[in-house]
């Protein structure tokens, strides 16, 4: 599900990575075929106010209806997954993806007429046109992916120009600095290969590394773009198309499952027992992994997102699974370290309805090392009666 809440740090660099090059990529198509950039909106916005103060109308409108166009991609976009959150669409970004890659395939048909002399030869009425359409397209694409993926990334992560991108690795670079050399200060050689070994996890760290990608996809694919310009001028445009065509099947055929607290009352295991949420321990709280295609393969969410929404006067937190849910390595780390963090703050996991595939992945990497054996319960019925048992024998706070 392309989703900001449900995409881990991990799945949402490899999305953001994946599509930085698409950025650079048609940056230097419209650059080489038209003349003007699709995403430099601080560019262009320098010529706009640069013509205006020279009284160059013509021109200036061009640049004006750039700023524009990317403007008005990145409202569709605001409003095509507002539209979808609201409709309770669950791959709520497919569209706007969708969209773009239909704008890019549009606008590698306006290449190819202008490649192979169309609407008048490119010195005529219609050819300066045609080169006005092709950038304003292109803007209105770049907007769209941008707005995009800043929601996917919660506003983190920009993919269609720089600027950003080496600003923050400035700032990020030094706080990383800092860091180390707070906990490697006074330190022999060996520990500090060692601290640099832990820092490796920190989450500046990890951001810095997604910085580095980042940037280097961009140019990467402008790069790319440039050859497949200048050897397939009429096709160059074709390989984004498709890579985006590609992104969307991916969500389509392995989704990501979002989790939401679990309904009592029309639960499929649960609802013939009759369990009335009213009856359990206000401390107990339960979630369950759903997919709107129950029999459909799925990913898992990103569970330390949903672990900073959990309730705090929820002491036991009970999490259902699907026999389809699939468990990578990286899932498998970051459960672990949800419960282990849970664990510390003097609250228990437990998780039901895993299979013997699923236990020994978690188990492999190292999820009994923060979690009871007793915590990972056969079905929904025993986690109920392992959390009501755990309450019972967890100490009472005292009163603050």
């Amino acid at each position: 599900m392309l989703s900001a809440r449900a995409y881990s740090f991990r799945q949402k660099s490899k999305l953001a990575i994946s599509l930085s090059w698409i950025g650079g990529y048609a940056n230097v198509v419209l650059l080489l075929a038209g003349g003007t950039f699709a995403s430099h909106m601080t560019g262009n916005a320098t010529r706009f106010g640069e013509l205006l103060v020279m009284r160059d109308g013509p021109r200036a409108t061009q640049f004006g209806l750039l700023l524009l166009s990317f403007w008005l991609g990145a409202v569709a976009s605001a409003f095509m997954t507002e539209w979808a959150r609201r409709a309770g669409v669950r791959s709520k970004y497919v569209l706007p993806m969708a969209v773009e890659g239909a704008l890019l395939l549009t606008l590698a048909v306006l290449v190819y007429r202008h490649t192979h002399g169309g609407a008048g030869g490119a010195g005529g009425a219609g050819g300066v046109l045609l080169l006005h359409s092709m950038a304003n397209l292109a803007a209105f694409a770049m907007g769209l992916q941008n707005a995009t993926i800043t929601e996917i990334s919660g506003a983190v992560i920009r993919t269609t120009h720089l600027t950003g991108v080496i600003t923050d690795f400035g700032l990020e670079g030094v706080r990383f600095l800092n860091w180390y050399l707070d906990r490697a200060r006074g330190r022999w050689w060996a520990r500090r290969g060692r601290v640099l070994r832990i820092s490796q996890r920190h989450p500046t760290a990890q951001r810095l590394l997604l910085l580095f990608a980042v940037f280097w996809s961009f140019i990467f694919g402008a790069a790319v773009g440039t050859w497949g310009f200048l050897h397939f001028p009429a096709l160059a445009l074709l390989l984004p198309v498709a890579f985006i065509g590609w992104i969307i099947f991916m969500d389509l055929w392995k989704p990501i499952a979002g989790v939401k607290e679990l309904d009592l009352l029309s639960d499929p295991e649960l609802k013939a027992y009759g369990i009335v949420k009213a009856l359990l321990p206000p401390e107990l709280g339960l979630y369950r992994l759903t997919h709107h295609r129950s029999d459909r393969a799925h990913q898992p969410p990103d569970f330390h997102l949903w672990m900073e929404h959990l309730p705090e006067h929820w002491r036991v937190v009970i999490l259902a699974v699907s026999p389809l849910t699939y468990f990578n390595e990286n899932s498998a780390l970051a459960l672990r370290d949800v419960t282990e963090r849970l664990h510390a703050d003097g609250r228990e996991l437990i998780i039901s309805g895993i299979t013997r595939t699923q236990y020994k992945t978690l188990v492999h990497n190292g999820l009994l090392d923060g979690l009871d054996a007793e915590n990972l319960c056969p079905d929904l019925e025993f986690a109920i009666a392992r959390g009501i048992d755990l309450l019972r024998h967890q100490p009472v706070a005292s009163p603050a």
